[in-house]
């Protein structure tokens, strides 16, 4: 997910000057992604599709906690369902962007943007809520995995609720630093099921 948009997305359609004007910029990104919108839709697709994965695997195992973290484990499970939801909002107003302007009608299409672009400021506050939620689950269950690691999906929660609106690029570490907590989580799981 993350070679697919901050790796291949950038190489193949490039880049907006984040110096711009949020309407310029949206304005420079719709253009590129008409020029290659082929490529920009299966680029999109992919990364998408391991987004709704991870996304899905989280709630999955918020609702695979049985014991004393069932609770707090479908609650989890909840929270990550709407950051699925906030995929889904910010998906269809980026579509309906690109066909308005496609369509000539270039306000309505920044407008649509802006507002997709928009619905992402919630994700890390409630990609927090989740993973403070289910490590707090995965501490109460005796199994399935080590109390370290749901130590860390604790820890990862509260860092990411906390310090990631405040600085992108902490934001951006704490999602890396929670995605490999998820990867490791699932290489763990798949070895203690064999």
């Amino acid at each position: 997910m993350i070679v697919v948009f901050a790796g291949v997305e950038p190489a193949v359609m490039g880049e907006a000057d984040e110096s711009l004007p949020a309407p310029d910029r949206i304005l420079s990104t719709l253009d590129a992604f008409t020029e290659k919108e082929l490529a920009g839709n299966v680029i999109n697709l992919v990364g998408l599709l391991f987004m709704i994965g991870w996304l899905s695997a989280l709630a999955i195992l918020g609702k695979e906690l049985n014991e004393n973290g069932a609770a707090l484990g479908s609650v989890a499970s909840l929270v990550f369902t709407a950051v699925l939801a906030i995929l889904a909002v910010s998906l269809g107003l980026s579509l309906g962007a690109n066909d308005l302007f496609a369509e000539g009608n270039k306000a309505a299409a920044v407008t649509l943007e802006l507002a997709s672009e928009s619905a992402w400021y919630g994700f890390p506050q409630l990609l927090g809520v989740g993973y403070t939620l289910l490590g707090l689950g995965l501490v109460l269950e005796r199994n399935p995995l080590p109390r370290v690691l749901a130590v860390l999906f604790v820890l990862a929660g509260v860092a990411t609720f906390i310090l990631a609106p405040i600085n992108d690029g902490l934001g951006f570490l704490l999602f890396l630093i929670s995605i490999l907590l998820v990867i490791t989580s699932g290489i763990f799981l798949l070895r203690q099921g064999n």
